[in-house]
């Protein structure tokens, strides 16, 4: 038997390490208040807190919406395995 993943259509943004701004105006309405953080400000770590459970980030890292409304961290390269730009 074959099987293949749906297509699923995300939003995603990569996290530089030094864009926490616009991550968090990209995640504002899922992210509970006071989500934002920085647990390790030697590697710029950022912790999000959701109704989904907490995901943790580093420089370079995707975060990702899913379609039931969650937040997903991925690695680049899971994220490049995974998705290609939706045109």
């Amino acid at each position: 038997m074959k099987y293949r993943k749906p297509t699923e259509h995300v939003d995603a943004m990569q996290y530089t390490g030094a864009n926490l701004d616009e991550v968090m105006a990209f995640c504002s309405n899922l992210v509970e208040s006071g989500g934002f953080g920085f647990t390790d400000r030697v590697n710029g770590q950022l912790v999000m807190n959701s109704a989904a459970g907490t995901e943790r980030a580093m420089p370079g890292d995707w975060i990702v919406m899913i379609a039931d409304g969650s937040l997903k961290a991925m690695k680049l390269e899971a994220f490049a395995a995974t998705y290609e730009l939706d045109e």
